[in-house]
């Protein structure tokens, strides 16, 4: 049952929402009206930069690696624990925010400044908020995390607006292989033995790893395009190139899935006489290590906003860089219905600043803020959440983080 101060607080958190609605949904139109790809959020970084200086946060670099990646902290030299919200801010090329970052970077951003409004400048430990680059295509927490970004946190918080609500965390590992074939150019009429096709190598080990897809275990996935396939049909090309991604809901499924295209691979070229280079253009990431006190405590704040079934268990999801800081700071990720759309979609899109998407934005930043106030107000609680940390997980990373 809800303390007398407890429910003060989420009143206080309400009422800033609801006197902060123009702004909050301003800052979300802007940034969905002007989408930047990732590692490129310089407008986006700067809106959110902006806002947070304005209220008092003491800005500074998360990372040199990541120029428009920034920490915003209140109080600046706060003691006691330390609740950091993400902010993502990059967009889809040719579908702009249809995974709605412009609601996950202002929710995170006004749940900071709320919070701060509804403690009346006396928290009970630090705010934080960290702008988190390339989430759609080069895992920017990643490399936060090699830096060091979330070491002083306690609990990291981010929403994602979605097609339904539930708060249980579940993501797909995933590693992007770059697969590119070497051969020999020739006159594909007058001088065909003369070559080494390099597209056959590249169409065989498509048909070999990727197309027959009723045969990869449950669990697993292999898409990919190709990007690099000859210069012109006369000539038989000397140089094919190929990105996949790799998914599975573990972390020994996701090796073995790699290594077998590997193997697909050195095969295509071996059958055609070409060469294969293999490589990966950035870091993988994990599976989501799920934290029970957590998703209980952000299901009770689904309900006091009436979303009634944020226990779901959804038969398909993608896959998330923030899954990699699940494994190195207790971490949730609640998804909030914002349309009937999928994510990635022109529809969902268009619904990430529609009626579904600015519903799921203002209850996004209530349900954060009321999150973080319980988690610096009540250290049983908090040390439940480290403890559910530190419990085993048999498909821990390694050193994939």
């Amino acid at each position: 049952m809800a303390s007398g101060s407890d429910m003060d607080i989420k009143a206080r958190i309400a009422k800033a929402v609801e006197d902060r609605r123009d702004a909050i949904l301003g800052l979300s139109r802007r940034i969905h009206a002007d989408p930047e790809l990732a590692f490129e959020e310089v407008r986006t970084s700067s809106l959110l930069r902006s806002l947070l200086a304005a209220e008092g946060f003491e800005i500074s670099p998360a990372t040199g690696a990541l120029p428009t990646s920034f920490r915003a902290v209140h109080p600046p030299a706060g003691a006691g624990p330390r609740v950091t919200f993400t902010a993502e801010m990059d967009a889809l090329p040719g579908l702009g925010h249809a995974c709605g970052h412009n609601i996950i970077g202002t929710a995170g951003a006004y749940a900071a400044v709320v919070l701060k409004d509804a403690l009346d400048g006396s928290p009970a430990g630090t705010i934080e908020v960290v702008a988190t680059p390339a989430e759609e295509r080069g895992s920017g927490k990643v490399r936060l995390i090699r830096d060091g970004v979330f070491a002083g946190t306690d609990a990291v918080l981010q929403i994602h607006p979605h097609m339904l609500d539930t708060v249980v965390c579940q993501a797909l590992a995933r590693r992007t292989l770059v697969v590119e074939f070497f051969g020999k150019k020739a006159h594909a009429a007058a001088a065909p033995r003369e070559g080494r096709n390099a597209l056959d190598a590249l169409v065989l080990f498509y048909h070999a790893a990727a197309l027959p897809r009723s045969k990869f275990p449950p669990g697993t996935l292999f898409h990919g395009v190709i990007e690099a396939g000859g210069e012109a049909p006369n000539i038989i090309p000397d140089h094919t190139r190929g990105r996949f991604s790799l998914r599975a809901d573990s972390m020994a499924g996701l090796e073995r899935l790699v290594r077998e295209a590997r193997d697909q691979a050195e095969k295509a070229a071996a059958e055609t006489g070409c060469r294969v280079s293999i490589t990966e253009p950035g870091p993988g990431v994990t599976t989501f290590r799920r934290n029970r006190v957590l998703e209980d405590l952000f299901a009770g704040l689904f309900e006091e906003r009436g979303r009634s079934e944020p226990r779901q268990v959804r038969d398909s999801y993608g896959s998330t860089d923030l899954a990699n800081v699940s494994w190195v700071v207790p971490t949730i990720e609640p998804m909030i219905k914002a349309s009937d759309f999928p994510i990635h979609t022109e529809g969902f899109a268009r619904d990430a600043v529609g009626p579904g998407g600015e519903r799921a934005l203002l209850d996004g930043v209530y349900v954060l803020a009321a999150a973080a106030a319980r988690l610096l107000a009540d250290p049983a609680l908090l040390e439940s959440v480290r403890a559910d940390f530190r419990a085993g997980n048999d498909d821990a990373p390694g050193e994939a983080v």
